[in-house]
C-alpha cells in the first residue's frame, strides 16, 4: 500500500509540476503582449483549432489597431463573419485591454495577455501570448476550449500572412496546439473586408 500511494504522488507531483508553453518563463522574452500591441497593419488570424469557446469559426477574421487609449488600453477594429452568413464579414470597434496572467510560473515583468471581443454581440474574452515573432510577424495566442483544452490561434500580419509561417512559429504551434487546425485566412479575405464600421465597445 505505501508503494502504491508513493507511485501515486510521483505522478501527481509530476502532473502539477507541467507548465504550459505560454506560462514558462523561460520563454518569457517571446511573450511579451507589447510586441504585439505595437503592430500597426492588419493582423490575419491564419489558423486556430476546431471549438474555441471564445472565438468564431467562421473565415477572415482579422484585427487592426486605431489608436492607444492610455494605460493598457487601446482600440481595435475587429472583422469576422456572423453564422449563417458566413461570407459577409462585420467590422467594430472594441476596447483592447492587456494584462499579466502567469499560472504556476511566478511573477512576470512584463503583460502577456489581452482581452477583448471576438464578435459584436459576445463577451469579453482573454487570450494569453504563447509566442511573439514580431520581425517575422507571426503570434501564437491561447484560450480555453471545451472539455478543459486548450484552443490556439495563429495571427500574422498582412505583410506575412502570405507566405509560408515561419518555421520557429510553426514549431511552436504544432509541438503545442494539438487537434485539428481550422484554416481561417484566405487570399480572397481581402476582397471581403467591408467599409463601413460599427462603433461598439
Amino acid at each position: 500500500m505505501e508503494t502504491i500511494f508513493t507511485l501515486y504522488a510521483f505522478a501527481a507531483a509530476s502532473v502539477a509540476a507541467v507548465i504550459h508553453y505560454e506560462d514558462n518563463l523561460l520563454y518569457a522574452e517571446h511573450q511579451r503582449i507589447s510586441d504585439f500591441t505595437s503592430v500597426n497593419e492588419m493582423l490575419w488570424v491564419r489558423q486556430q483549432n476546431i471549438g474555441l469557446d471564445h472565438a468564431p469559426s467562421t473565415t477572415c477574421q482579422a484585427m487592426l489597431k486605431l489608436r492607444y487609449t492610455g494605460r493598457n488600453t487601446f482600440q481595435y477594429i475587429v472583422y469576422s463573419a456572423r453564422p449563417p452568413a458566413r461570407h459577409t464579414v462585420d467590422a467594430f470597434v472594441t476596447t483592447l485591454t492587456t494584462g499579466i496572467t502567469a499560472l504556476r510560473a511566478g511573477d512576470r515583468l512584463y503583460h502577456n495577455a489581452i482581452s477583448y471581443k471576438t464578435t459584436e454581440q459576445g463577451e469579453i474574452c482573454q487570450f494569453k501570448l504563447m509566442y511573439a515573432d514580431k520581425t517575422n510577424g507571426c503570434f501564437i495566442f491561447v484560450t480555453p476550449r471545451r472539455i478543459r483544452r486548450r484552443g490556439c490561434r495563429l495571427v500574422q500580419t498582412s505583410r506575412t500572412v502570405s507566405m509560408p509561417i515561419p518555421q520557429e512559429c510553426n514549431r511552436v504551434y504544432t509541438e503545442n496546439c494539438l487537434g485539428e487546425a481550422k484554416q481561417i485566412y484566405y487570399p480572397a479575405c481581402w476582397n471581403r473586408i467591408p467599409k463601413i464600421v460599427q462603433w461598439g465597445s
